[in-house]
């Protein structure tokens, strides 16, 4: 392309353009090289890093080249950190409390453990076997003490008229005559097969002395139920023994005992292998009745710690029971009776380690009765300061439960416990009580004709036979004073009869069992979602940006023990480019009419232009 002059070409000049295109190229150079020399120090590594973040923010404030930007972006940072620290610490908190929540569930098609079933008389002393004690040694010592607690007083009266101080101060004496359960078992049936006094374990209570437990032995061996009603579950007729007493022979009624002087027989049903608390737990079964109590079974299942702290294991200090809150809050106050007053209480479970005797012996009574020292007076009053001690510990314990901090008693982590329905119906009816009997004392093998269903046996039998007669020698004339008296003494026998005779029944209602399963309120797994929505809120952290830090430290790591650090290099000056202009040439070029004309060339640096001047309109592209 050729101009005539120089100002006829403009990309002759220098433009701004041609020069901010080398500022460009150089500046890109000077950029690549200063980052290779500040990728090996620790400010280059920290930068580059926090450019290509994911966080927000923080790419923001170190690619960006205003300052007023950076601090900004600096503030919104911190401020979005210090909200999420705070955030994530309510968080930690509030897993660190590790609380629960309570589910129930009804779980079918299972078996259902059947509990342990204890029994006690609820007169615990037989007048029979005192009357038949009357004559020996024994029996002359229960006079003795009898002797005793009339003629002398005391500040604990109630207590020492009691059975509990009987049993106290007469301990072989009162088991000696105590209820048996031979005496007491007429019949027993459990899932429709025979049981008998093997399938029973003896304990001993203070208030009711012997009582008798049926599915009570080692825990491997507990019964399973796959079925439902009175004809699956335990069935058992018993014998109260009441007995009336002789003539001016009676016993002391005790007005501040609630739960004794009855007839009947006090039932507790427990978890099995649990220890029985008649007196807490028990239910009263009267005589003269069909008893039937229906059970539905519910299962409480705790959580260990650190939600909770619930124990797996025996009770400690009696490792033949499972352990039970409730026994083993009993067992503390034992123990915190006898660690201040010395002695133990018969109202409390008693600890077979302890040799410890009970607070309410009283010392030398016998010889106090026969006044051996000679200074004994009728009516003088005995003190009694163990007794007194075990009162008022046992008020201040009823009254406060601080106690139960120290106690370290725990609720067990799996326990069964069943809710009761208790029905009554007339038992046993008129009707059939002669052939009961009958049945009774055949299988008893019962030849004491004293004893009160031999008296009701009799009575009945002799009145059958004399309507019997009566109808083979008069025919079925009916005489008044004959009917009267058969109908009196029919009913003294029946009354005999339903004043002593009890039919239990004990079953489950339903095998569905009622599951009540804790579970944590905010588990670990909420705890983590949490801190990622969190992170995600305030700052826009997320699993893979840890890993960008985790790479960070890796590299500054690295950096550390790295021996080789290559020194920066000097960056290259540029030269700045200027426009150079070459040697024009000049050539003569002929005209039109044949003179020579000088023509000056321009040599154009930067190529042909891409304009062609000698297009017009009628030469288009």
């Amino acid at each position: 392309m050729k101009y005539t002059s120089p100002d006829a070409k403009p990309s002759m000049s220098t433009s701004p353009h041609n020069f901010s295109s080398a500022k460009h190229r150089y500046q890109h150079t000077y950029t690549h090289s200063s980052q290779e020399n500040d990728s090996h120090t620790v400010l280059g590594i920290i930068a580059e890093l926090g450019s290509e973040s994911n966080a927000h923010g923080l790419a923001k404030i170190v690619t960006s080249r205003d300052t007023k930007r950076k601090v900004i972006w600096a503030l919104l940072v911190i401020i979005g950190f210090t909200a999420a620290t705070l955030q994530l610490s309510l968080l930690v908190r509030k897993y660190l409390q590790f609380q629960v929540v309570e589910l129930s569930e009804i779980k079918d098609s299972m078996p259902v453990e059947y509990p342990s079933v204890t029994v006690c008389n609820i007169e615990p002393i037989s007048i029979t076997k005192i009357l038949n004690l009357q004559n020996t040694t024994k029996g002359q010592k229960v006079k003795r003490w009898l002797k005793f607690i009339m003629r002398f007083s005391f500040e604990q009266m109630s207590f020492i008229e009691s059975f509990r101080a009987f049993y106290e101060n007469l301990g072989d004496e009162a088991k000696m005559i105590s209820h048996e359960l031979p005496d007491l078992l007429i019949h027993c049936r459990f899932n429709r097969e025979i049981c008998n006094v093997s399938n029973f374990t003896t304990s001993f209570d203070g208030n009711y002395f012997n009582c008798f437990t049926f599915n009570g032995g080692q825990l491997a061996d507990q019964l399973q139920m796959h079925a439902t009603g009175p004809e699956n579950g335990l069935s058992l007729i018993m014998s109260v023994e009441k007995a009336y007493p002789m003539p001016r022979f009676y016993g002391v009624y005790n007005f501040d005992n609630n739960i004794l002087h009855s007839a009947g027989i006090r039932v507790v049903v427990h978890a099995p292998g649990s220890m029985p608390s008649p007196v807490d737990h028990g239910i009263d079964i009267p005589p003269g009745y069909s008893s039937s109590v229906g059970l539905k079974a519910l299962l409480h299942s705790r959580l260990p710690a650190p939600y909770g702290n619930c124990t797996v294991g025996s009770l400690q200090g009696m490792r033949t029971y499972r352990n039970t809150f409730f026994a083993c809050l009993q067992l503390c106050k034992q123990r915190l009776i006898m660690s201040r007053c010395g002695c133990k209480s018969s109202a409390l479970p008693d600890l077979p380690t302890e040799n410890v005797t009970f607070c309410g012996v009283i010392r030398n009574w016998e010889d106090i009765v026969k006044n051996v020292s000679g200074k004994v007076v009728p009516g003088m009053f005995i003190p009694t300061p163990a007794l007194e001690c075990e009162e008022r510990m046992q008020r201040e314990l009823n009254n406060d439960r601080a106690y139960e901090m120290n106690c370290q008693c725990f609720q067990p982590c799996s326990e069964t416990s069943y809710l009761k329905s208790v029905s009554l119906s007339y038992w046993p009816l008129e009707f059939y009580q002669q052939l009961q009997l009958e049945n009774i004392l055949r299988s008893r093998n019962n030849t004491d004709k004293q004893h009160y269903m031999k008296k009701a046996y009799d009575i009945l039998h002799n009145l059958s036979e004399e309507d019997r007669m009566h109808v083979i020698e008069k025919g079925v004339e009916i005489v008044p004073a004959l009917m009267r008296r058969q109908k009196s003494l029919a009913n003294d026998a029946s009354d005999m009869v339903r004043q002593n005779l009890i039919r239990l029944n004990i079953y489950l209602e339903d095998l569905s069992v009622v599951e009540y399963r804790q579970l944590p309120a905010y588990g670990l797994a909420d705890l983590f979602a949490d801190i990622g929505g969190t992170l995600g809120l305030w700052m826009g952290i997320s699993v893979l940006t840890i890993m960008e830090l985790v790479e960070l430290i890796i590299r500054l790591i690295g950096l550390m023990f790295n021996v080789e650090r290559k020194e920066p290099r000097a960056a290259p000056v540029p030269q700045r480019e200027r426009f150079v202009p070459r040697r024009k040439s000049v050539s003569h070029q002929p005209t039109s009419n044949g003179d020579a004309k000088d023509v000056t060339y321009y040599p154009d640096t930067y190529g042909p232009s891409e304009f062609d001047f000698r297009r017009t309109a009628e030469a288009p592209v």
